[in-house]
């Protein structure tokens, strides 16, 4: 073996645990499906919210029934 392959290459290994530290923090700062509300709350809750706008835009004559 020679001297080159037993001598640690320190270079790299700053580069490699800030790879590391990268990795680490975009798997913790996913929002996963678990974390979220029930589907059902989100669609309803975008439903009202869709009636109210259009009941808001025939009120203000923007849409004329």
């Amino acid at each position: 073996m020679s001297l080159s392959q037993k001598t640690p290459d320190y270079r790299n290994s700053h580069k490699t645990s800030e790879i590391e530290s990268t990795t680490h923090l975009k798997r913790d700062s996913l929002t996963t499906i678990k974390k979220l509300p029930d589907p059902r709350l989100i669609s309803f809750t975008i439903f009202c919210l869709a009636i109210f706008l259009f009941v808001a835009t025939i009120y203000y004559g923007i849409i004329n029934p």
